[in-house]
Parts: C-alpha cells; structure tokens; sequence
C-alpha cells in the first residue's frame, strides 16, 4: 500500500475509533460529533481507494461525489450509495447550530461506516497486491 494510502486509512481509522467510542457515552453523548466522525471515516476511506488507484479527486465532503469515481475500480460499492448518501447527509444536518441527533440515527452511522470501512479494506488490500504483481 503507497504511504499517503495509509496516511488516509489511518485518518480513517482514527474517526471510526472516535464514532465508536462517544456513541457509547451514557453521560451527555455528542451524537451529531458521532455522524461527523462516521462520515469521515467513509470518506478518508474512499479517498484512501483514489490514492491507490492515482485518481484524482476533487476536495469534496460529499461522499456519493468520490463513491462514483471509485465505482470503475470497485464496481460492488454501489450496494452502499445509500448508506454512504445517509452519512453525508447525517454529518451536514450535525453541523446545523439546532440540530440534535439522536442514538439511533448515531448508531446507525456507526455501522453504516464500519460496514463500508470493512469493504474498502478489503479493497485496498486486493489493489495493494495486484499492484506488487505488475
């Protein structure tokens, strides 16, 4: 895997721990800073997959806008255009001064990101090692 791949991947991983953990929080959770951390992961792990394959993108924080330029290299990822259109839409509705994000939609986050974060791993794994075999 190319180093900025992982600098991306590690990003990722740092917000999904992030998610993790405060949706757990009992005592006053930060359920709007949980679907930002959850769309961050998402999106850290498709510009993670760009990285790999040398596609350019564009700096956007809609992750349906980098699941289409993924989608020729991962043809499958488009089973989680709607998990990933939830997330955006989560993250930017988080960010409203009056919003109040409840567990549930925290929680699905969570999972929603987790799931995409297991596949594109899988991903970069496959594309790390067909790039060794050339």
């Amino acid at each position: 895997m190319k180093p900025m791949t992982q600098a991306w991947a590690v990003k990722a991983e740092a917000d999904l721990a992030t998610a993790e953990r405060e949706v757990k929080v009992t005592e006053d959770p930060n359920y709007d800073g949980v679907c930002y951390h959850a769309k961050e992961c998402a999106l850290n792990y498709l510009k993670a997959r760009l990285e790999e394959a040398e596609i350019p993108f564009p700096i956007t924080s809609h992750l349906v806008v980098l699941l289409e330029l993924c989608l020729e290299l991962e043809p499958g990822w488009e089973s989680f255009r709607e998990n990933l259109r939830f997330l955006t839409t989560a993250a930017n509705q988080s960010l409203e001064p009056e919003s109040h994000t409840n567990r549930k939609t925290a929680t699905q986050a969570v999972e929603m990101a987790r799931g995409f974060r297991d596949e594109v791993r899988t991903g970069l794994v496959r594309a790390a090692a067909a790039a060794q075999e050339v």
